[in-house]
């Protein structure tokens, strides 16, 4: 009988028809545990659920015919400003829209945290692959265009929440290219332990944390594919762009270090304009590779001495994660950002959570 990480029979793989199923459960089964059928099942239905949304449809396609609803969506991406902009106008007003772009890259959902009196409707992607993915085909824009575009989402109460990931270059270009002293942090509050929620309020915006800075200054800026191309080297004063449309959780992290020290400040980005953010816990094992490549830097490995090293065995080396809400700096009232499930676990060897902020940029 097939176990959820166990070989396939060689006559069939039951995996099969969801490519890079059986290397995603093996990844998901690190720090030594053991994944049973039940949740390797429930990764694999994250899995399908962070690339192509919440709809029952999207998700029963992706475990059984991966690759034709991957390839359907991929042509869907390929639109203009002005025909995404025409679609969400459209679902904005409860009229007719583009069936392409409705079907496979926008999606209603409530607008309402409150039991249901009346049903308001806000207009977002179906997912953070979707919205990453139709960015990267309408990066070639002028920088002026990406600001008429935010501004007019911006101007369109139910697609608020989708111009936030036409803000992310601006707040790359801002956040690398700025000199001074610090950015200005606000703490977030934390509510629940497993699928924890961090919000703000107006009246913490005025208390700016004083134990900890985020400098401003001249950033390095590195895009990368997959952790796999960090594996190398990280560097100090260094912020990264993921590349990959599927990346969980995170927008961009930046690295400070103290080599003296042996220590260091992750810092991860999630850049936004929503009052609730969301992403994979998928995330949260990205963040552990780097952070077990940020202790190996510290330590000074090659991969002669990484081999060598004992299991177990107890190191000098900090790495302290903070989280960072990036949001316009006139939109940061009562913003929450809602963590996935599984914060609290496979935090053995190199502990994923941290402190979580609020930074205002202005853009």
């Amino acid at each position: 009988m097939f176990n959820a990480l166990g070989d396939a029979p060689s006559q069939i793989d039951p995996l099969d028809v969801f490519p890079g199923a059986r290397e995603l459960l093996k990844k998901r089964s690190e720090d030594g545990v053991s994944l049973t059928p039940s949740d390797a099942l429930d990764c694999l239905l994250e899995a399908a659920t962070d690339r192509f949304g919440h709809s029952a449809r999207d998700v029963f396609d992706a475990v059984f015919n991966y690759k034709s609803i991957t390839r359907r969506h991929e042509r869907a991406f390929k639109i203009d400003y002005a025909e995404l902009l025409a679609a969400v106008t459209a679902l904005a007003t409860n009229t007719t829209s583009n069936s392409e772009i409705s079907n496979r890259i926008l999606a209603l959902s409530p607008d309402d945290e409150e039991p249901f009196v009346s049903v308001n409707w806000k207009v977002d992607f179906k997912s953070d692959w979707v919205a990453r993915s139709v960015i990267k085909q309408l990066d070639n824009a002028q920088d002026l265009a990406v600001c008429q575009q935010l501004d007019i989402l911006n101007h369109i109460p139910q697609a608020k929440s989708m111009a936030g990931w036409f803000l992310a270059p601006a707040v790359h270009r801002a956040i690398t290219e700025t000199k001074g002293d610090f950015w200005p942090l606000s703490p977030m509050s934390f509510h629940r332990m497993d699928s924890p929620q961090f919000s703000i309020s107006q009246d913490s915006l005025s208390r700016i944390s004083n134990d900890l800075r985020f400098p401003k200054a001249k950033r390095e800026v590195v895009q990368f594919h997959s952790i796999d191309d960090l594996s190398t080297d990280l560097k100090d004063n260094a912020y990264y762009i993921p590349l990959d449309s599927t990346f969980p959780l995170f927008d961009a992290f930046a690295i400070d270090l103290d080599l003296s020290e042996k220590s260091a400040i992750l810092w991860i980005l999630q850049i936004t304009t929503s009052r609730s953010h969301g992403g994979s816990s998928i995330g949260y094992q990205k963040i552990r590779e780097i952070i077990a490549i940020l202790k190996d830097k510290l330590r000074g490995d090659s991969p002669a001495m990484k081999k060598r090293k004992v299991a177990g065995q107890i190191t000098s080396e900090s790495v302290e994660v903070h989280y960072l809400l990036v949001v316009p700096k006139s939109d940061s009232e009562n913003t929450k950002w809602q963590f996935p499930k599984g914060w609290s676990k496979n935090c053995t060897r190199h502990d994923h959570r941290g402190d979580v902020h609020c930074l205002q940029v202005p853009v």
